[in-house]
């Protein structure tokens, strides 16, 4: 996953010489976290997948890492 950050980052933010990458990263990984736990959730919800949504969560973020 952090490549394709570094090349959004890359070509969203022109100039960052006042801006902090490590914190910006931060952010985008936060972001991605949470919509990949609202897209989780709400196909639990629809019964798309198991009642086990922490073993899915878990498998995801091994497959991830």
């Amino acid at each position: 996953m952090d490549s394709r950050l570094d090349e959004i980052y890359e070509n969203t933010i022109p100039h960052g010489s006042f801006l902090s990458q490590r914190a910006i990263m931060d952010c985008m990984k936060q972001s991605y976290n949470l919509g990949t736990q609202d897209v989780l959730e709400w196909l639990q919800k629809m019964d798309y997948l198991s009642d086990n949504i922490k073993y899915i969560i878990e498998e995801w973020k091994n497959k991830n890492s």
